[in-house]
């Protein structure tokens, strides 16, 4: 699993800050009866009521229309929502963040001194502490701090605190000049340097973001500039590798792993259309990509993953700016159960999985649970869905091999074990391929009765791999075979080696065979489920019972879902409590800390963290 046996010592770390800081020790699932982790779900209905307009969100929360607004919420909203009654916020780190892309192929942005020297004077505390209130913390790394694999603060250097001194000592060993004595800095070569900065006019931050970086830059002599993008032609111009000098934007990371790096800033992709935007080539860096691909140690691909780190925050191919906290808020006079989870906050999978009623008198199994959704679903074919919001909806019908857990590593979930053998562990595995062998749960049933097998599994995975465009199948190309070795078990071979081979099927959605197979790999796109008019054949907690379009999406508990939860003797009802917390819980009892205390605490907070980071990389025992 990503980030594996090290996530425990993120976990003592945030333990260590949780003490330091005197936070509160609340339970992260507050039920009033006991349920292990994969029990559920407890609600009778989720709806997800369309609502387009924060404002709107806000307003139907405070009002008791909906039980939990479904998105992050604009951190403007914080204080009425706080001192709202039966209303509670709570805050998570952003796997995401906002950034400059440097055009490393354009004269003289491809001199690192002059990258380094932009990064240097450029202020990222004012930026999170004045910009965003608060509501962010600097960053370096590509990698995310929320990230197990993330080398933030293991560095001797950072690029927090504007350094002009530095930036300009830099700029001046490099041959960055006023050769004329106009007041700017000429190019090392003698021709006239001028940077324009630009970025999304719609955006407030991107442009005071962007505007904070022209005044670093004229404080160190170079003539800058803003433009806000109005034609909307950057993503264009930045997806083919066309001209540009710097451009503000934002990315959010869906998950914890980091194979990614081995494309998004590799020098063979520096003109591939959709990638490396920077267009930055180094081969220290490209040196480092074999290992974190193609190893199959855990240990070799965290060090690979940290060494390119190292390479990329020297060379600043882009200036990260900021992640963010990220914001939920939900009621909680009717329920209990929410989970602040790990990248999602309580917006995510799992507080629709354990919420239930607080008052739930003979039986657990009750309620209607509603959420906003800023956008209306735009299918019902998960492999055509488009947004988040119709994915929220989507993942509630299907089921996937791994489930990823409330703290983001991943948990069993269609699968009770699995093995990853190569060559090395097994001769009968051809020379440099890796084999993946499935052992799946046997209790699971399609909505129509029928069996959820291996065959399903297998089918899917080809499914997949042989649909053209399908984003499913983007990352299959190297997938051998996939075939039901027996009824339940699965086997998924690959052509290479890759710890990542794991990674690329064990979060995708499980297709019924039965359904699908009637439908052509080549016409995957033309799959119109049609519910609630015609019933959808799925295996997940909830199934489709209403819709409206433009205004909600209900969903109804599937009474016979494989985790179902038998509901205990009432006699021996116990609650859990703080004192039952184990290390696990305090990795989410950090993110459940109201708002004010974070607005208090975070720049002690930051301290620790980075200085408990160095000691966690120093420490190869918790990896």
């Amino acid at each position: 699993m990503v980030g594996g046996e090290s996530h425990g010592g993120y976990v003592l770390l945030v333990a260590l800050i949780i003490v330091l800081l005197g936070v509160p020790q609340v339970p992260v699932m507050a039920q009033s009866f006991d349920t292990p982790l994969k029990s559920g779900p407890f609600v009778n209905k989720l709806v997800f009521n369309v609502m387009p307009q924060d404002e709107q969100q806000v307003l139907a929360l405070m009002n008791d229309e909906i039980d939990l607004i479904g998105d992050t919420i604009d951190p403007s909203f914080i204080e009425s929502l706080e001192a709202a009654e039966n209303i509670e916020t709570s805050a998570t780190l952003r796997n995401g963040y906002g950034f400059f892309t440097i055009n490393c192929a354009k004269y003289p942005f491809n001199i690192t001194a002059f990258r380094r020297a932009m990064a240097f004077a450029f202020d990222k505390e004012a930026i999170s502490e004045e910009m965003l209130n608060g509501f962010s913390i600097p960053l370096d790394s590509c990698i995310p701090l929320i990230n197990p694999f993330s080398i933030e603060g293991q560095l001797p250097y950072s690029y927090y605190n504007a350094s002009i001194a530095l930036a300009n000592s830099l700029l001046d060993e490099a041959g960055f000049v006023d050769i004329n004595l106009d007041g700017y800095r000429e190019s090392p070569d003698g021709s006239n340097l001028s940077v324009l900065i630009e970025c999304f006019g719609s955006s407030i931050i991107a442009i005071e973001t962007s505007f904070a970086l022209e005044e670093a830059l004229q404080a160190l002599q170079v003539d800058a500039s803003v433009a806000p993008d109005d034609w909307g032609d950057g993503h264009s111009r930045l997806n083919f590798h066309y001209d540009y000098d710097i451009f503000f934007l934002g990315a959010t990371l869906k998950n914890f792993d980091v194979d990614w790096l081995a494309y998004e800033f590799w020098s063979e992709y520096a003109d591939e259309p959709y990638r490396n935007f920077p267009n930055f080539r180094n081969a220290s860096y490209d040196a480092w990509r074999e290992q974190l691909l193609y190893s199959t140690d855990y240990d070799d691909v965290y060090e690979a993953a940290i060494e390119m780190q190292k390479v990329w925050v020297y060379e600043c191919p882009m200036v990260i700016c900021y992640e963010n906290i990220m914001l939920s808020a939900y009621r909680t006079d009717k329920f209990e159960g929410h989970v602040n989870q790990a990248i999602d906050g309580v917006a995510g999978w799992w507080t629709n999985y354990k919420v239930n009623l607080k008052d739930h008198q003979d039986s657990p199994f009750s309620g209607t649970f509603r959420r906003s959704a800023g956008l209306d679903l735009d299918t019902f074919n998960i492999m055509g869905a488009s947004s988040h919001y119709t994915m929220n909806i989507l993942n509630e019908l299907y089921d996937t091999l791994l489930r990823m857990g409330p703290d983001g590593t991943d948990i069993m979930w269609l699968a009770k074990s699995y093995l990853v053998k190569t060559n090395a562990d097994d001769p009968r595995v051809p020379e440099g391929h890796t084999r993946l062998v499935f052992n799946m749960v046997q209790n699971v049933n399609w909505t129509d009765g029928s069996p959820l097998t291996a065959e399903d599994v297998a089918f899917t995975l080809n499914y997949y791999c042989d649909a053209p465009y399908n984003l499913y199948g983007a990352d299959l190309s190297e997938l051998h075979s996939a075939y039901m070795a027996d009824r339940y078990t699965v086997v998924a071979e690959f052509n290479t080696e890759s710890y990542w081979h794991l990674r690329r099927i064990a979060s995708k959605p499980i297709l019924p065979e039965h359904i699908l197979s009637e439908i052509d790999p080549s016409n995957w796109s033309y799959w119109s489920p049609n519910p609630p008019a015609e019933a959808m054949v799925t295996s997940g907690p909830f199934n489709v019972s209403e819709y409206f379009t433009g205004e909600f999406i209900e969903l109804t508990r599937n009474d016979n879902y494989f985790y179902r939860f038998e509901q205990p003797d009432t006699s021996s009802t116990t609650t859990v409590g703080p004192t039952n917390a184990t290390l696990p819980d305090l990795f989410e009892l950090l993110q459940n800390v109201s708002f004010v205390h974070w607005v208090v605490t975070l720049p002690s907070l930051m301290v620790i963290v980075i200085i408990l980071a160095k000691w966690r990389a120093e420490t190869d025992s918790l990896r």
